[in-house]
């Protein structure tokens, strides 16, 4: 019998097919379109909103704070003189000035007007100074009622009192005295507590963070005694030595100051010689009749000792009442800078509950640091707490 193969259904039905599968590519490219359509919408979308946001930002004035104005005038000033080295101060703690006027008619930084809300008018300057090998730049900025840059000094000078604890004023300088004061201060890497204000308005502080330098005095041969006491001589001395390598120090478990801490501080004049045990003056006549100079660091005198405490019986260094009343005591034993004169070996040291003894050089105690910072170092913020000390910026 004949095949019943009809050839002409086979190929019925394979056009019937090729109709579905045209249709279905027919479907996907009009929704490959419509989507490819959308995603140009919206690209479209998003540029036209950056455009948008672009155009009124460039007719919106920014908002700035005062410290942002303040960083900005600085930031103006460092670069006017990378570009005018020949204008920077060439002595230490020499200083230059340029007013923000002038670093904007030298297109440093825009005029202080656009940086300031409406009504607010201001006047700012750039202060800067040598100190070592840095420059210590301190912009300064008044606007009225509104805003005005404030020292430390300013901030701590308004809280003189003239009786119990607290910052007395003393001929020029200003000293902290009794046991509960506000005078702590942060640096970047460690805690301070300012100690006085000196004449010249520079402001010295106490290290007052873990004990971080340990160990003698001094630890040579002395020939007046035949051995190891040590020599009762500041310059020559193992812990000046120690002091300094302190300050150098980058040390991420041992420095103390960051660079931009000591572009802070200043040189000053160590005041380093001996004093009698029955000495009673306490004003530093004794020991800054002999000074090292141009020093970064330090330890305090036994004179400075004397006057952060109130008790009215702290006559001579070595009396007990020196103890009370004074927020220097803090439970270590540590070094001043004060050597005895009644001898070549030894020096005034502070015992673990604030007494002062006169001891050999080759004794083991703490050094605690004395540094100087600038008299127009800034408040950024603070109290003077424990809590919320001082700091600068």
């Amino acid at each position: 019998m004949g095949s019943n193969f009809n050839v002409g259904s086979f190929n019925a039905i394979n056009t019937d097919e090729e109709k579905k599968s045209s249709s279905h590519k027919g479907t996907d490219n009009e929704l490959k379109k419509k989507l490819l359509f959308l995603g140009v919408i919206i690209v479209a979308g998003v540029l036209v909103l950056f455009l948008i946001l672009f155009l009124v930002s460039s007719f919106v004035q920014k908002n700035y704070s005062y410290d942002d104005i303040e960083e900005i005038m600085r930031d103006a000033a460092v670069q006017y003189f990378k570009d005018n080295s020949s204008k920077l101060p060439e002595n230490e703690n020499q200083r230059v000035e340029i007013d923000a006027s002038t670093l904007a008619s030298y297109e440093y930084m825009k005029p202080l007007s656009e940086y300031t809300k409406d009504g607010v008018s201001c006047s700012g300057k750039v202060s800067v100074q040598t100190n070592g090998s840095d420059y210590l730049y301190i912009p300064t900025l008044e606007c009225g009622d509104a805003y005005i840059t404030k020292s430390l000094k300013d901030a701590i000078t308004l809280q003189v009192v003239t009786q119990g604890y607290g910052l007395y004023q003393v001929g020029d300088s200003y000293i902290y005295r009794g046991e509960l004061v506000d005078n702590y201060v942060q640096l970047d890497l460690s805690l301070w507590r300012v100690v006085k204000i000196t004449s010249n308005g520079q402001i010295m502080l106490i290290y007052a963070g873990d004990s971080i330098l340990s160990g003698s005095w001094d630890d040579r041969y002395n020939s007046q005694v035949g051995y190891n006491r040590g020599i009762n001589n500041y310059g020559t001395s193992r812990v000046r030595e120690s002091l300094e390598s302190l300050y150098e120090s980058n040390d991420e478990d041992g420095a103390i100051l960051s660079d931009d801490d000591r572009s802070k501080l200043v040189s000053f004049d160590l005041c380093i010689a001996k004093r009698t045990a029955a000495d009673t003056t306490k004003d530093n006549s004794v020991e800054c009749s002999e000074t090292f100079s141009n020093q970064k660091i330090g330890l305090l005198t036994a004179a400075d000792y004397m006057m952060a405490s109130l008790d009215e019986n702290c006559q001579t260094i070595l009396d007990r009442a020196c103890q009370n009343y004074n927020y220097l005591t803090n439970g270590d034993k540590w070094w001043l800078i004060t050597a005895s004169s009644e001898n070549t070996s030894d020096v005034y040291s502070v015992n673990s509950s604030g007494v002062v003894d006169s001891v050999s050089a080759s004794s083991y105690r703490v050094a605690r640091p004395v540094i100087m910072l600038d008299a127009n170092v800034m408040l950024d913020s603070g109290k003077g707490t424990l809590e919320k000390p001082y700091t600068i910026k």
